[in-house]
């Protein structure tokens, strides 16, 4: 949408999605569903076709299926951005599910992947972990903070709120369901609070752990929402949380959901990860705690509910700091610049 609204005709190649699509004047060719081995083939095959197809000056990957198809858009003509979100030879070594040898052919082939997408006109890195990974000449970091909304300017207060905390997103065990379901049966949680929930469970019988917890009432999930509405959530709510495992891929990461909790004016109880507490410490609006520990949850929500003045302040903190500099419009620039380098002039000028 930001390529969009510089002027630049602007085509998303998707798979289909059951979520709602949200309204924008963006060109949208929708591949259809396929399984895990059909997508890695035939609609890896088509969307490169379909990219051909549009005439593109440039192609901005970024699924690393699809890294193969980088040099043979390059010998077509085209400029080719990777768009890396994740550390993909050091992520592998932490798929516990595959075997240790195996492990480490594939993360051998990760890393010969990651070459083939150096080899692309320029690299957008998610963080600057990420980045290391990429020759420093062509690789930038744009960061996925969230796109501030027109009603994140009139948040209600906080005391005016639900007495909830709240956690948004793919709800699993790296992500830290196993800690959040226990952290509401712990003594420490204020019982007049209750851990709202909205996102898909992975797997589903991950949903079990919630409707078997002792305390049951402290719990509210509303399942798979759209973004809107998930962002809709977090004004009703006092504290974001998001106590993601500690796994080479989470470790290093900026997950989105924090900056909206920010955003929404939320204080954060966050992993204990050097990364967030560089970033978060600094501004006085979050407290750390150990991601394993659902005794450790429970107390920082506990501090909240019973100091106001903590509350308070760490809130105007997060809320400050996002409408600063924690949102998108700090790095639309930035993305903006990178297609300056490669395109002389936008394909169609904006009205």
């Amino acid at each position: 949408m930001s390529l969009h609204d510089a002027g630049y005709d602007v085509v998303l190649i998707a798979v289909e999605s059951s979520e709602k699509a949200q309204l924008s004047s963006v060109k949208v060719k929708l591949i259809p569903r396929r399984t895990r081995l059909r997508r890695l083939t035939i609609s890896s095959l088509q969307a490169v076709f379909l990219a051909v197809r549009s005439q593109a000056s440039v192609v901005h990957l970024h699924d690393p299926e699809l890294i193969w198809a980088i040099p043979v858009l390059r010998t077509l003509g085209r400029k080719v951005i990777f768009d890396a979100h994740e550390d993909l030879p050091s992520q592998i070594m932490d798929k516990h599910y595959l075997p240790k040898p195996l492990r480490s052919a594939v993360a051998r082939a990760a890393g010969i992947l990651t070459l083939v997408a150096s080899s692309s006109d320029h690299v957008i890195a998610a963080t600057e972990t990420i980045a290391r990974r990429f020759p420093a000449a062509k690789t930038t970091v744009v960061k996925n903070y969230p796109r501030l909304r027109q009603q994140d300017a009139d948040l209600p207060n906080l005391d005016d709120r639900p007495l909830h905390v709240v956690y948004v997103g793919a709800i699993s065990d790296t992500r830290g369901a196993q800690v959040m379901a226990a952290a509401v049966d712990d003594n420490a949680f204020p019982s007049d609070w209750k851990l709202s929930l909205a996102g898909h469970f992975v797997p589903a019988s991950t949903a079990d752990l919630f409707s078997n917890v002792l305390h049951v009432e402290r719990t509210e999930v509303h399942g798979k929402v759209s973004p809107a509405e998930a962002r809709d959530l977090l004004v009703q709510a006092r504290v974001g949380l998001v106590v993601l495992q500690d796994t080479v891929a989470y470790r290093d990461s900026l997950p989105t959901k924090m900056f909206e909790y920010m955003a929404a004016g939320l204080p954060v109880i966050a992993s204990d990860f050097p990364l967030w507490r560089s970033i978060l410490e600094p501004l006085d609006c979050a407290t750390f705690v150990d991601e394993t520990s659902s005794e450790a949850v429970a107390i920082a929500v506990s501090a909240y509910a019973n100091d106001l003045e903590l509350l308070h302040r760490h809130g105007e903190n997060a809320k400050r700091a996002a409408l600063a500099e924690l949102n998108w419009t700090s790095q639309e620039k930035t993305l903006l610049a990178v297609y300056e380098l490669l395109v002389s002039v936008p394909t169609v000028q904006k009205k």
